[in-house]
């Protein structure tokens, strides 16, 4: 009877300790979870600050990348087209809202041996010593309308073609392909309207011949750079061209009369003429400035 009642008693007492351990662990109060719920508010504003500056970051740098990227590869592309311009084709016009620069690029060049210059009689060929490298393949199809230029020492040299007179500085070609084997070439002349013969005006110091087709256009026009191919030649610059055309780049900044995108620097005794190149990108609050001169290494 004594077991009994002490195993009885022994079962009383373990379910009040259940009890009472049950009542101490059945949840919060509402002052700690107050203070849970500001500790987790603090930790969000502060994770999703740093997230938002990591990730305004990623698009400032992603955006600076990107506009670099465009800048840098309009103003290479325009860098080693002017290095290959015919000497002293180079020239600028503008408005209050557009400048161009226009030139004319060089398809193949070499030494002539001779040309008629007055007061020799006029024939329609240049002698010439036979194109290297990339001009060794060099020919002139029935349609090809590539025109010779000796000694160009403005731009009307280059840009104004007499047709009638068969007297100048540069003439069309005629049809010619590359003969094999010999140490001189005979470029073949289109005989002028009026004449029969053509006389060039003035030997080159150099010997230099340059062959050249079409001028090409660089304007800079409602914050874009476009380049412009194809176009005919005039003895007056042209603003808008009226020929295929191809964006170069974008996000560039308005003209300003007082600081142009292109200025040309004529040549002196002690160098060669410059290209001035200054253009200003801006985007999204990002500003680039390219700013760099090109030494125009071709000489007449």
């Amino acid at each position: 009877m004594l077991n009994f009642q002490s195993k009885r008693d022994q079962t009383k007492r373990k379910l009040q300790h259940q009890k009472t351990k049950t009542n101490t662990t059945r949840g919060f109060t509402l002052l700690e979870l107050i203070i849970v719920i500001i500790i987790l508010g603090v930790m969000a504003v502060g994770i999703s600050g740093f997230i938002t500056l990591t990730t305004q970051t990623y698009l400032n740098v992603s955006e600076r990348d990107d506009l670099l990227s465009s800048a840098r590869f309009a103003v290479e592309r325009l860098n080693r087209e002017i290095r290959n311009a015919v000497p002293n084709s180079i020239r600028v016009e503008n408005d209050t809202a557009r400048q161009c620069l226009e030139f004319v690029p060089i398809v193949a060049s070499t030494i002539y041996t001779d040309v008629p210059v007055s007061p020799e009689p006029g024939r329609l060929e240049v002698l010439v010593i036979p194109f290297q490298e990339g001009n060794a393949d060099y020919s002139c199809p029935a349609i090809c309308q590539d025109k010779v230029v000796v000694y160009p020492l403005t731009s009307d040299d280059v840009y104004v073609q007499d047709l009638f007179s068969g007297t100048g500085k540069a003439f069309s070609l005629n049809i010619f392909s590359p003969p094999v084997g010999l140490n001189e070439w005979s470029l073949p002349l289109l005989k002028p309207f009026s004449v029969d013969t053509i006389t060039f005006e003035q030997d080159s110091p150099t010997k230099r011949l340059y062959i050249f087709k079409d001028p090409v256009s660089y304007c800079v026009d409602s914050g874009e750079l476009i380049r412009y191919e194809g176009h005919s030649f005039s003895s007056t610059q042209i603003l808008k061209p009226t020929s295929s055309k191809a964006i170069m780049a974008e996000n560039i900044a308005a003209i300003n009369l007082g600081d142009l995108p292109f200025t040309i620097q004529p040549a002196s005794l002690q160098r060669n003429a410059l290209v001035q190149i200054k253009l200003q990108f801006n985007r999204d609050g990002e500003n680039i400035v390219f700013n760099n001169e090109v030494h125009l290494n071709n000489v007449p």
